[in-house]
């Protein structure tokens, strides 16, 4: 539990690249089935869709 507390602090605060060790990649929307092709494929990868863009 320690450990877990510590982690989520350095995610808070920047210190942890959450989304690096991960292996994610931000993608728009549009972008969305290309990810999903690409993933479908058998990539290491893991994609967020952020909306927003």
């Amino acid at each position: 539990m320690q450990y877990n507390r510590s982690l989520m602090k350095s995610i808070l605060s920047g210190k942890a690249n959450i989304a690096k060790a991960v292996n994610a990649e931000l993608i728009s929307l549009d972008d969305a089935p290309k990810g999903y092709a690409y993933f479908d494929e058998g990539a290491a990868k893991k994609f967020v869709i952020d909306s927003r863009w």
